[in-house]
């Protein structure tokens, strides 16, 4: 459901409001469907009063509720003593309640430096990140964020400064698909500090929040007080109103980007879309910029695209040549494959060492994730074809031993059937396989020389003949996901 309708403006600012507060949050939780009977939540609790607030509510309202709570703490480690002493806080107060308690730590300096991303970005994702895997680890349905009125307000003007459109200045939802919910997103900070102080519970306080150094705080403790005070008494509740409404319009959007997305995509293997271009260009300009926005946010990372990597994303869906390839963030990436465009999850690097098959029969795990089994079998007159997964080789032609690889520079392939051999490139390019897919497809060679581009075709020098009475039989098979990921899309772009 959207904001409209479901906000009372006294506990958006006024303090005196806090008495009723478990009453509101309750009216507001089954009013909005946030939580089902027998729901188990995982509270994300910081040690500060917006989360200890969240977590003392559902306390007490999940008799109610029929709620099953967990804790979830997570030790950015940027403050030092303080860090630590918020764990120790929301250890203890989890302890207190008698809840259990998941505490995780992560290295935010080595991960902003190593993504280039801000020390907050970093924190934000592996926050989000340990939450999200200790809520799936331990089963819970819901993860519950201490979102509130405030965070919405100032969401609305940081994305404002940074020239977000509709999708960005909707604000957050109340809850998503994903299981987050946000049960105090239409409660005012001043009013949680009162019910607080009412209900004598203490929290921690985070310094940082005063440090004009980040944007963030320079809108929560300038801008918004300059507009309140000099052009609107009542500026929280103007920006509810038309979040409200954007909400609604966002929602109505959503359902066409969605039919939209249904008629030019399709999904090629976990975390790989294929956008039909020519139909993707018949769509208004709008609804391209919606379905490319959507097909990264169905990848699950946590990226919002700006102006000019849409307009780069386009540019490169318009470009006559095939092959280019444009890098998100968030390990996401977005290729040309002719009239096809792949938004996908990049594939780490393959190792370039091979592996050997030196022996018959015999089962090798090679280091870049795929095991490999070779065989003796007998020739028998009339066999089918063996699946895309195997490989029928004349032993008589193969040279010993063989190596199971990727693609090196200057691969020749002669593919059987052809008048002779030609680059392996080529071979894929005639194959449609696209350029960013070509160096995670599995090799096999004998003395240098391809014998089987796995899962496409063997060499015709060694092929099995009319009078052949055995061969060898290697099959190939994923061992990882991303191997299982190459392999599925392989198996589609090959029709």
């Amino acid at each position: 459901m959207s904001l409209s309708g479901s906000v009372n403006p006294a506990f958006l600012e006024d303090p005196a409001a806090a008495g009723d507060l478990p009453d509101y949050v309750l009216a507001y939780a089954r009013r909005e469907g946030r939580f089902a009977p027998g729901d188990r939540v995982l509270v994300a609790v910081s040690g500060g009063p917006d989360s200890v607030a969240l977590l003392h509510l559902l306390v007490r309202l999940a008799p109610e509720l029929g709620l099953d709570l967990g804790v979830a703490h997570f030790d950015h480690g940027l403050r030092g003593e303080d860090s630590r002493a918020d764990a120790v806080f929301v250890a203890d107060l989890a302890q207190g309640l008698t809840l259990p308690c998941y505490q995780g730590r992560g290295p935010v300096r080595d991960a902003a430096r190593r993504d280039k991303v801000s020390l907050q970005m970093a924190a934000r994702k592996l926050r989000r990140q340990f939450f999200q895997d200790t809520r799936r680890r331990h089963g819970y349905a819901k993860l519950a964020l201490g979102h509130t009125a405030d965070d919405q307000v100032e969401l609305f003007w940081l994305r404002l400064l940074r020239g977000a459109g509709l999708e960005g200045l909707k604000g957050m939802w109340p809850a998503t698909p994903e299981g987050l919910v946000r049960p105090l997103l239409t409660v005012g900070k001043a009013v949680l500090l009162a019910w607080l102080e009412q209900e004598g519970l203490p929290y921690r306080v985070d310094a940082s929040n005063l440090s004009r150094a980040y944007l963030r705080n320079r809108v929560r403790l300038d801008l918004l007080p300059h507009l309140t005070r000099g052009y609107n008494p009542r500026l929280a509740q103007t920006i509810w109103r038309t979040q409200a409404l954007l909400q609604e319009d966002e929602r109505l959007l959503a359902r066409e980007t969605a039919a939209a997305w249904d008629r030019v995509a399709g999904r090629l293997a976990a975390d790989c879309f294929a956008l039909d271009l020519n139909r993707f260009f018949s769509l208004e300009p709008a609804l391209q910029t919606r379905v490319l926005r959507d097909g990264v946010a169905r990848l699950g990372a946590d990226l919002t695209l700006t102006a000019p990597q849409v307009a780069s994303l386009l540019a490169l869906a318009r470009s006559e040549r095939s092959g280019g390839l444009i890098s998100l963030g968030e390990n996401v990436q977005v290729a040309r494959a002719g009239a096809v465009l792949h938004i996908m999850q990049a594939l780490p690097d393959p190792p370039r060492e091979a592996s050997r098959l030196s022996d018959c029969p015999a089962t090798v795990d090679s280091p870049a994730g795929w095991r490999w089994h070779l065989s003796r079998c007998a020739c028998r007159p009339g066999d089918p074809w063996p699946p895309p997964e195997k490989a029928w080789l004349n032993p008589e032609r193969l040279s010993w031993p063989l190596e199971a690889r990727a693609w090196r520079p200057g691969d020749r392939f002669w593919p059987q059937g052809a008048p002779g051999p030609k680059k392996l490139q080529d071979f894929l390019v005639d194959a449609k396989i696209p350029r960013w897919l070509r160096p995670h497809i599995p090799l096999v060679a004998a003395a240098g020389e391809i014998v089987w581009v796995a899962g496409l075709r063997v060499a015709d020098p060694v092929k099995l003949l009319a009078d052949s009475r055995e061969l060898w039989e290697i099959t190939v098979t994923p061992t990882n996901p991303d191997t299982a990921r190459v392999w599925e899309i392989l198996r589609r772009v090959r029709g």
